[in-house]
């Protein structure tokens, strides 16, 4: 009885200890590639941009954590385009010719992450949450059919219901490597000359977190 008594007590003490190193805060950063696409003129705006993104979270146990992150735009870009003869309406024809541009500003999200471990080294994981990314657009256009020039910019918020799937590499018991994709939602829609437009996005990144 006392052999059985020692098992069940070393069982409950190695079981606790798992559950003690799957639980804890950690702290990390990823770059993120940005994928940002329209609704219509998807051959004009190419609107590329990347992130530097700051990561909290804290892990429950080995299947359930809840993850925050701060992100901050790295630089803009322009890019000239030429649409070709283009139908507007039924009446009117264009033949835009000019440059796009875009700015990233600050960004944020706040999920919550299943994960499924795989092996020591290695594991999956999904999110579910919100984000929200402040973005700027500029357009520059000249009509060759009647040389009509116009300009417009859009600030606007890209954001919603976020999700995301990734990998983590576990190089050490406290330090990971990660990759993941993730869906970033949408802007409002807005009036840009003879369109309707509203801007998706969607990321890869790779980065590291540390626990503790």
């Amino acid at each position: 009885m006392k052999k059985v008594l020692s098992v069940a007590a070393v069982a409950l003490a190695l079981s606790a200890t798992t559950a003690q190193a799957n639980e804890g805060m950690y702290l990390g950063a990823n770059y993120q590639f940005n994928k940002i696409t329209t609704s219509e003129l998807n051959e004009v705006f190419k609107n590329d941009t990347k992130t530097l993104n700051l990561v909290a979270g804290y892990d429950f146990n080995e299947f359930f954590a809840v993850e925050g992150n701060l992100g901050l735009g790295m630089g803009s870009n322009s890019e000239s385009f030429d649409t070709g003869v283009i139908k507007a309406t039924e009446q009117q024809n264009l033949h835009l010719k000019g440059k796009t541009g875009n700015k990233q500003g600050m960004s944020y999200g706040i999920y919550a992450v299943g994960k499924l471990p795989v092996h020591d080294m290695f594991g999956l994981y999904a999110k579910v949450g919100y984000s929200n990314m402040n973005y700027e657009s500029s357009f520059e256009a000249k009509d060759a059919l009647s040389n009509e020039g116009f300009k417009a910019t859009e600030k606007t918020d890209i954001g919603g219901l976020s999700y995301a799937i990734g990998a983590e590499f576990n190089v050490m018991p406290e330090l990971a490597i990660t990759a993941e994709y993730t869906g970033l939602g949408e802007s409002k829609e807005y009036d840009l000359y003879f369109k309707k437009l509203n801007f998706q996005a969607s990321a890869f990144n790779i980065g590291m977190k540390y626990k503790f």
